[in-house]
């Protein structure tokens, strides 16, 4: 009767975990964007320079490394995403050493929107005002976020797609749960068929 009892148990706490589970819902795979002196966009700098964007919305980071980009007295490199509709996000200030190398790797902190498709990196100046892209725009890249629904009435109140976080186990497909659920419903209704048989012959 005990054994027929702590199955019934178990049985039930697989089927609620079955139940509860729910995808995260992230862009949990880093995107690689390609940066060159990028038509339309680029303005400044040599047009030999080039670099690459990672980054990662869900897991907030983004490292960026460039080549062929020499420093320039009285400007200094930083990156800038790009929405659709202008609005701007700054990542972090790029060093570059006398070889024209340098990297930069951050948290993206403060996110309000994942719309981006466009990243530059800018040459400030002294008269550059503060907060905002500057106009001298070396190396860019474009790239696509797709995501799975919309979060909101701004084109930019998206959810980022479902997929796995990074060092994790994948999400079980919907299939998958689906499965889980009714072998978890089968196994309940089987161990209490089993329960309340060995019920009723224990109080004969």
């Amino acid at each position: 009767m005990r054994s027929a009892t702590a199955w019934f148990a178990v049985a039930l706490l697989a089927l609620a975990a079955a139940l509860s589970a729910d995808p995260a819902r992230a862009n949990g795979v880093p995107q690689l964007v390609k940066l060159t002196y990028l038509e339309g966009v680029s303005n400044w700098g040599p047009q030999d320079a080039e670099g690459v964007l990672e980054f990662s919305f869900a897991e907030a980071y983004a490292r960026v490394d460039v080549k062929n980009l020499p420093p320039v007295e009285g400007y200094e490199y930083e990156g800038w995403m790009v929405a659709p509709d202008g609005a701007t996000y700054f990542v972090g200030t790029i060093d570059v050493d006398s070889s024209g190398v340098g990297a930069l790797e951050t948290k993206l902190e403060g996110l309000t929107r994942y719309d981006y498709d466009l990243f530059v990196i800018a040459a400030r100046s002294a008269a550059d005002p503060p907060g905002a892209l500057p106009e001298a725009r070396s190396i860019a890249g474009r790239f696509t976020v797709i995501p799975d629904e919309p979060g909101g009435t701004n084109p930019g109140d998206i959810v980022p797609r479902t997929l796995p976080d990074t060092g994790e186990r994948p999400t079980s497909t919907l299939l998958g749960r689906i499965l889980i659920t009714a072998s978890a419903v089968i196994l309940t209704a089987v161990l209490l068929r089993l329960w309340l048989r060995r019920g009723r012959e224990t109080n004969r």
